[in-house]
């Protein structure tokens, strides 16, 4: 993992880079290079507040970015062989420009289109130098989005194999809304039957769906055992040894009683019922480890 990293370029895709990779944990030094000052319409598209505008993008974004990283700013515009750079894990060019490289720049993240284009080849060779242009008007959370998928590549590890075998990867910038498509369709073909409308309580259960037919399938070998709140090493006698308090957050499906998804909503619904004070449970069966599988309702809380 790369723990100094230099950035040259704190444009739109530069700025919000910087600003992702000082939230890695890993990350302890940023060496930022950009000889601009930043003007009124960059506030649009751009990581930068409208009271950054007149200052030097490198001071704004040592100002934006998270304290835990050191941050090194160079005011110069770079030339590679001419300028010199601090030794850094990895230098990143986010300028948008359009010129020859050599073998200072790991990597040049750079947006055609809505595509991030991740360029880790070195001795490039263009027949001229011009200034790069977005062929899509791309808006503030978009950009962002790009720079995330940056990031992501050099949180994973990825980013060091692309370096070493000088690649060059494409990241649709639909990615995201795409994959989202995807699942919502085919959630829809695979849906079960459920009627998630039979009561307000039936709201509350969070996770049954994909819970439905592992519940069906214990109901029809055995009685399905059921707790709310809290893991049990269950054995075939367990309740002899529960104290009377955890006895109270227990209760039994008898076999063969669930026959479709409704069954198994209203059953959980009634148990739920009982439980005052809890806004929503988490359905889950639990298999490895025990003598018996079991279903466990636990309170959602919202804690990651």
């Amino acid at each position: 993992m790369y723990r100094t990293v230099t950035v040259i370029g704190l444009g739109t895709l530069g700025g919000f880079l910087c600003k992702h990779l000082s939230e890695i944990e890993k990350i302890k030094e940023l060496v930022v290079i950009d000889h601009d000052i930043i003007e009124g319409r960059n506030v649009f598209n751009s990581v930068y507040r409208p009271s950054d505008v007149g200052e030097f993008k490198v001071d704004a974004l040592a100002d934006i970015i998270s304290d835990d990283v050191t941050v090194t700013k160079t005011r110069i515009r770079y030339i590679e062989g001419v300028t010199t750079l601090p030794k850094t894990d990895l230098v990143i060019d986010c300028r948008d420009v359009v010129c020859d490289r050599g073998n200072e720049i790991d990597v040049r993240f750079y947006i055609s289109g809505r595509i991030l284009m991740i360029d880790c080849r070195k001795n490039v060779r263009n027949v001229c130098d011009y200034p790069g242009k977005y062929r899509t008007q791309l808006n503030k959370s978009e950009i962002s989005k790009a720079a995330f998928f940056a990031a992501q590549t050099i949180i994973s590890g990825q980013l060091h194999h692309m370096v070493k075998n000088n690649m060059v990867q494409r990241i649709d910038l639909n990615l995201i809304s795409s994959a989202m498509d995807r699942s919502i369709k085919r959630n829809l073909k695979n849906r079960l039957d459920i009627i998630y409308e039979l009561t307000d309580d039936s709201q509350r259960l969070q996770c049954v769906e994909e819970n439905i037919n592992p519940i069906l399938t214990l109901n029809q070998r055995d009685n399905v055992d059921v707790f709310i709140g809290g893991k049990f090493n269950l054995t075939n006698d367990f309740l002899d040894k529960f104290p009377e308090e955890a006895k109270t957050k227990y209760a039994l499906i008898p076999k063969n009683s669930l026959n479709s998804s409704l069954d198994v909503i209203q059953s959980l619904t009634r148990l739920i019922k009982k439980q005052p004070g809890i806004s929503n449970f988490i359905v889950t069966v639990v298999q490895d480890g025990y003598d018996k599988p079991y279903i466990e309702l636990i309170e959602e809380t919202g804690a990651a």
